[in-house]
């Protein structure tokens, strides 16, 4: 048994035993032996469960941080996806602001020219005799 064990065991003793009182020297002493006993399975019982406590609490804080940690990975991911789509919009933006200057205007409007010909003129079609009826 550990000392804290002991050290509560004895104390838990001392609370009970002067309150069992008139008994004879060997009953006393059979008495003394199973409090004695009994206390110590009860003080055994009562510190396996504080470990037990505090190792769930452990895991649950453990939990609690592995959680957070994902939580935030998945938050920096969003941000890194966002920011990638902001920089390729950016840059989008920028070619497309470096075309528009590139091309002057009178340029512009003679490759428009250039680049609708105009169809020939078709002549119109001779007017059709009418059918001859049988």
């Amino acid at each position: 048994m550990s000392e804290d064990n002991k050290k509560l065991t004895d104390q838990i003793v001392q609370g009970i035993l002067p309150k069992l009182k008139g008994l004879s020297e060997k009953n006393a002493k059979k008495v003394l032996h199973e409090t004695h006993k009994s206390i110590s399975s009860i003080v055994k019982k009562y510190s396996k469960l504080i470990a037990d406590q505090e190792k769930d609490k452990a895991k649950a804080k453990e939990k609690a941080a592995k959680e957070a940690k994902k939580k935030s990975e998945k938050a920096a991911k969003k941000k890194a996806k966002e920011a990638k789509k902001l920089a390729k919009a950016k840059l989008l933006a920028t070619l497309i602001a470096k075309e528009k200057p590139a091309t002057p205007v009178a340029v512009a409007a003679k490759s428009k020219a250039a680049a609708k010909p105009k169809a020939p003129v078709k002549p119109k079609a001779k007017p059709r005799a009418p059918r001859a009826k049988k």
